[in-house]
């Protein structure tokens, strides 16, 4: 049966956890929490000298801004049983009451719109330093179903966000090998010879070139030789009723692949993209983002002109632009051409990026894309299936909260 109640009543708040100072133990840091996701991805091993502990089945907010206001919400599942870790100081750490409240539903309670405008507007302090208040969380009051009800809003929310955890994983693996064999055959030149063989460890030729050694028959090109960049604008104010496929730098970082929005909503021009396009932003070539979007067939597609957009002029050779994009080679490359007084904000010149040198052989080329083009369109589809995870959870969740949605008692997702 469902009752009102404050949330001071049906939770724990920063509740009392035995650990020693000086005991080693994992560490959370709130650069450890991503911005809406569930699962903590990273840690440290430390000795613990104070902060927010927790267990698992904990729910870990960010109390400060901006962090709260940009959704770094954890659910806490990477310790043994019994195990106690540690995190920042400026976590609020939410734990259920045994036979009150689930702990799964208790993470998506504290996801909802209403909870996080809640401690929002609760915020205290200097700018910049402004901090949600714990007795604005313990005050709310809310609608609380049974507990019964709770495991099943809690399991189906839990299992669209398994499923996004899983695909992402598939995804961070087959990049991984594209990149080991991008990396095998065009940076260790251990591409198969005529027999089958490791080109480089079966006594290959190579010859003397101005970026060092490269096997005999191979060509010296710039990456603007097998990619254009393309500079071809969108003004959303002459087609304001147009539905768009928009690739933006928050919609990267948010996982949403792309947003679909009016032109008439954006607030300045974009670049046009295609099927064959690889973006990579301008900003901070440490931590650039580079992205194989998926254009949408239907809709006309555009991204941030934060990002250089790439056309490939082979079908080939998209996957290698992209593996080569990712490694530290190139990416050291634009570091060491960027402009700008700080590392946070140095850009790219698309006209350098585009200058990059390296070693090529067509057919070499054309048989690695025969290898990796099938991983790429996994990950492109796999990325799309959480896009739409993600949504489909971010739809479900309010309404499943606030009872506007019920769950059938057999109903599994």
């Amino acid at each position: 049966m469902e009752f009102n109640t404050k949330l001071g009543d049906i939770l724990e708040l920063n509740p009392a956890t035995p650990l020693k100072k000086g005991t080693e133990a994992k560490k959370v840091a709130m650069a450890d929490v991503k911005e809406n996701q569930k699962f903590i991805e990273s840690f440290e091993v430390e000795k613990f000298k104070g902060g927010a502990k927790f267990k698992n089945g904990d729910t870990l907010v960010a109390r400060i801004t901006p962090c709260l206001e940009n959704g770094k919400t954890a659910f806490v599942d990477i310790l043994e049983e019994n195990e106690i870790a540690f995190g920042s100081t400026e976590f609020f750490v939410i734990r259920s009451i045994k036979n009150l409240t689930d702990p799964q539903y208790l993470y998506y309670l504290m996801r909802t719109p209403n909870i996080r405008n809640i401690l929002i507007k609760s915020m205290t302090g200097t700018s910049g330093r402004q901090r949600a208040q714990k007795e604005a969380l313990l005050n709310t009051e809310i609608v609380l179903p049974p507990l019964s009800v709770q495991q099943a809003i809690g399991r189906t929310l839990k299992n669209l966000d398994e499923k996004i955890k899983l695909n992402s994983k598939i995804i961070a693996n087959l990049e991984e090998l594209s990149q080991i064999l991008f990396k095998r055959w065009f940076m260790d030149f251990e591409f198969p010879d005529k027999n089958g063989n490791p080109y480089k460890s079966s006594g290959g030729e190579f010859i003397k070139t101005e970026i060092g050694d490269i096997p005999k028959h191979w060509e010296i090109k710039k990456l603007e030789e097998i990619a254009t960049h393309k500079k071809k604008s969108f003004n959303p104010q002459k087609e304001e009723d147009q539905i768009v496929a928009h690739f933006s730098l928050p919609a990267f970082d948010t996982n949403q692949m792309p947003v679909t929005e009016y032109s008439k909503d954006i607030k300045s021009n974009k670049w046009l993209i295609n099927q064959d396009t690889v973006l990579f932003s301008k900003m901070n070539p440490r931590t650039m983002r580079v992205w194989l979007p998926n254009a949408r067939k239907d809709l006309t597609n555009v991204a941030s002109t934060e990002f250089v957009v790439l056309e490939s002029k082979d079908d080939s050779v998209r996957s290698l632009i992209y593996n080569l994009l990712n490694t530290n080679i190139f990416k050291n490359f634009l570091l060491s051409n960027a402009t700008g007084s700080t590392n946070s904000r140095q850009r790219v010149k698309p006209h350098i990026a585009v200058s990059f040198q390296l070693a090529l052989n067509e057919k070499i080329v054309k048989l690695y894309g025969q290898r990796v083009n099938p991983l790429m369109n996994k990950i492109i589809s796999l990325r799309d299936e959480n896009a739409h995870l993600n949504e489909m959870r971010d739809i479900l969740l309010p309404k499943l909260m606030s009872g506007e949605l019920e769950l059938p008692e057999a109903l599994e997702v």
